[in-house]
């Protein structure tokens, strides 16, 4: 029953996105699909995966202490990434506690920073996810839709699955250009 929880609750929001007006389910279905076929990881490692992702943002969301929107949580062949800005260690080490207690949980990459975001840092931090966004959109032999780019603070975080260790190269380097000085978290992966 424990199981079938996450599952259901998967299940649920896949329903809920698809249930919009015919053109954008259809739209987000093909996509969806896209994304499939182009990940390295099999289907049922990215099913594992989003089961893994989804219960831990509602355990997040359900808790009182630590303020989910401020966590992105990505997760690739089991390890979960906790990426974002919180306010205090104890609210840092309490996300990835969550985080562990999740069945299928490999390994947490616990890349939390302790601080304060502005407004106008979360704006700018925004426009900076878009900018690499559309550039590693433009540039051949990068499968873009693999790649999340997460920014907070100036920080960039990649994370996503290519098919060689020279994709993996240039994407940094398409990142590097656009973000010049600021810091790059690269949790690329090669292969599934």
């Amino acid at each position: 029953m424990d199981r079938q929880l996450p599952i259901l609750f998967f299940l649920l929001i896949i329903l809920f996105t698809l249930s919009g007006c015919g053109p954008a389910a259809v739209g987000s279905a093909a996509f969806s699909g896209y994304k499939v076929a182009a990940d390295e990881r099999s289907v049922g490692t990215i099913i594992d995966d989003s089961v893994i992702l989804t219960t831990v943002k509602s355990k997040m969301i359900a808790d009182e202490f630590v303020k989910a929107r401020h966590i992105d949580v990505d997760v690739l062949n089991g390890i979960v990434y906790l990426i974002g800005v919180v306010e205090s260690s104890s609210e840092k080490r309490m996300a990835a506690d969550i985080a562990r207690s999740v069945e299928g949980v490999r390994r947490i990459e616990n890349q939390l920073v302790i601080g304060q975001t502005t407004s106008d840092q979360v704006l700018n931090d925004a426009l900076l996810t878009s900018k690499i966004r559309v550039e590693l959109i433009k540039t051949p032999d990068i499968r873009s839709t693999n790649i999340d780019v997460d920014t907070h603070n100036n920080v960039v975080t990649l994370t996503g699955t290519v098919r060689s260790q020279n994709e993996k190269t240039k994407i940094h380097q398409v990142v590097q250009d656009v973000a010049r000085s600021r810091k790059i978290v690269n949790n690329i992966s090669v292969g599934n």
